[in-house]
């Protein structure tokens, strides 16, 4: 699925250049969980936002490597965005950036970046935008990924189908039940019937906790299939949405095409950017001020609803209130949790989740990881784990890399792994875990710290606080070597075969 290849990633500053990372290769396989393991410092986030190309140029710059997509190279011609000039007698350079090829290279990213490949920030309140509410900002990446099914369900919508009389009193009995056991299997009845799963949202949560008077509610359910009646000015808003969608396809196949084969399809770009630009000034009457609220009403309620339904699936209560609500009225956790939910939406097929549950209790913890779990049972989606927490790669991982400044030490599966770790700094990553079979066992920590990766040690960066280091392991870089199936190491304590790929 992914496949990273000698990835380097400098940072150009005043005081010289820092090599954050310097040679990076692992490979994340269809369907598998891979984690990414390290101290703080060590490159792993990195690593995140140079795959999806989201380094702050400048300072930061992909610098040269391959990052191999589904076959699409994601840094195809990373090397004409700039050129890079050694001062002479000093540790700094000079990088004159081409800022249109740059341009270009980020609209072309735009292929995968949010659609195939999507990312959990470890920093959530700063990924979203705090005018905005929630609704509005998953909407928004809702259509911009899925707007294809979003209007064909509202077009092929038959809210004739249901007898609006019986639905209500349907309704109206489930929700006078104590505990309203059956509201949820009863709405989603009459929104299968019509064609509309996002109703039974709507329905589910205009009757929950309506015990004592639930008839003030039947004129919502007037309302819901209300927004299901389309007219025709808001048909042909639907159409003119399902048109640009299948534009913006279109550039996304084009793009990738461009980064599998190789060869540039500008021309027919433009022409399809021309096309683009003619569908929006056909339907630039549907934005008059006065229309566009009406036009625009069927598509905004389904939005929202899906949106609703997104908040559910990461364990959000009152999703309606927090739908409504604005990024600075919720806590850390649960502006995370509207992150994943941004994240797990478009069904990526490769997931890079860089600290996840950081800002979460245990319990919530639990959930998420079932979910990306599921969400990969069920499509097949690889993830791509960014932790400090040891306990997580061991529940949810198939392999695991190690990453230390800049470098990947070792790579092999979650089990060979923590029973028979090679690399030393793997060594003392393991041994800092309290254990609960050997409460008494003694935590041990790894001396030192990170080196400054603008002068970094030479040979095996780890030599400075290794505890085994040799003459050889300052001068040589130790290559990866193959130590059992599946299991690779960079130490010069091991003399296996050298390994090509892992």
């Amino acid at each position: 699925m992914l496949a990273v290849r000698d990835l380097k990633t400098y940072f150009y500053t005043y005081d010289g250049v820092v090599r954050a990372l310097d040679g990076v290769t692992f490979t994340v396989r269809k369907g598998e969980t891979i984690g990414l393991v390290g101290e703080t410092g060590c490159g792993k986030s990195v690593t995140a936002f140079s795959i999806t190309r989201l380094i702050a140029e400048p300072p930061g710059r992909v610098q040269s490597g391959q990052v191999l997509f589904s076959g699409a190279n994601l840094l195809w011609r990373v090397d004409r965005e700039a050129s890079i000039k050694p001062i002479r007698g000093t540790v700094r350079a000079k990088v004159r950036r081409r800022f249109a090829r740059i341009k270009e290279s980020q609209q072309r990213l735009s292929a995968v970046r949010g659609s195939q490949i999507t990312m959990i920030f470890q920093e959530p309140m700063a990924a979203l935008n705090p005018v905005f509410s929630i609704s509005r900002q998953l909407g928004e990446a809702l259509m911009l990924h899925r707007a294809t099914p979003t209007v064909d369900t509202l077009l092929a919508a038959e809210p004739h189908a249901v007898n609006l009389t019986a639905a209500t009193r349907d309704l109206l009995d489930a929700a006078r039940e104590p505990g309203q056991p059956r509201l949820r299997s009863t709405a989603q009845n009459i929104a299968r019937a019509v064609g509309v799963p996002s109703l039974a949202l709507e329905l589910f949560y205009l009757f929950r906790g309506q015990t004592s008077n639930p008839q003030s509610r039947v004129r919502g359910v007037v309302k819901a299939f209300s927004r299901l009646r389309v007219g025709g000015l808001q048909r042909a808003k639907l159409h003119h949405e399902r048109t640009l969608s299948e534009f913006r396809i279109e550039e996304r196949e084009l793009y990738n095409r461009e980064m599998t084969t190789g060869s540039s399809t500008a021309p027919l770009r433009r022409a399809l950017h021309v096309r683009m630009l003619i569908e929006r000034v056909k339907g630039g009457w549907l934005s008059v001020p006065g229309l566009k609220k009406v036009a625009s009403r069927p598509l905004d309620q389904e939005v929202f609803w899906q949106t609703v339904g997104m908040l559910e699936s990461v364990g959000i209560a009152n999703c309606v209130q927090v739908a409504r609500g604005f990024p600075h009225e919720l806590s850390g956790g649960m502006i995370q949790r509207v992150m994943i939910a941004m994240a797990l939406a478009p069904e990526p097929k490769l997931l890079i989740a860089d600290e996840p549950t950081t800002a979460l209790d245990v319990t919530i913890q639990a959930q998420i990881l079932e979910l990306m779990h599921s969400l990969k049972n069920r499509i097949g989606t690889s993830i791509l784990l960014i932790t400090h927490d040891l306990g997580v790669v061991a529940e949810v991982c198939d392999r695991v890399c190690v990453m230390y400044a800049g470098h990947i030490v070792e790579v092999g599966p979650v089990k060979d792994l923590f029973a028979r770790p090679l690399h030393p700094y793997t060594q003392g990553l393991i041994a800092s875990i309290p254990r609960m079979d050997d409460p008494t066992k003694k935590l041990e920590s790894i001396p030192g710290s990170v080196p400054n990766l603008i002068r970094p040690p030479g040979g095996c960066r780890f030599h400075p606080r290794c505890a085994f280091a040799m003459e050889k392991c300052k001068t040589d870089r130790p290559p990866m070597t193959r130590e059992g199936p599946d299991h690779v190491v960079a130490c010069w304590l091991f003399q296996g075969p050298e390994a090509r790929e892992y």
